[in-house]
């Protein structure tokens, strides 16, 4: 009789430290997609980044035309 009780509670925690084993896997898993999500905000940013470079260095080139243009007297001021 103690037997059986023994190994009911030895099968009782292994259903528990499975249960537990389970619970960090699904941390694991929701540490990954964070880590996704962060990886993709990384790239936005990247994206927005080279978005505004893009835009300085168009700004920098229209004002090297004008003041060009204007030093020929094509562009009146």
């Amino acid at each position: 009789m103690q037997v059986n009780a023994t190994k009911m509670r030895v099968n009782a925690t292994k259903v528990r430290v499975d249960a537990t084993k389970m619970q960090v896997n699904a941390t694991k898993v929701q540490v990954d997609a964070t880590k996704v999500q962060v990886d993709a905000r990384k790239v936005q940013v990247n994206a927005t980044k080279m978005q505004v470079n893009a835009g300085q260095e168009t700004c920098v080139y229209t004002v090297a035309l004008l003041r060009r243009e204007l030093g020929r007297g094509i562009i009146y001021a």
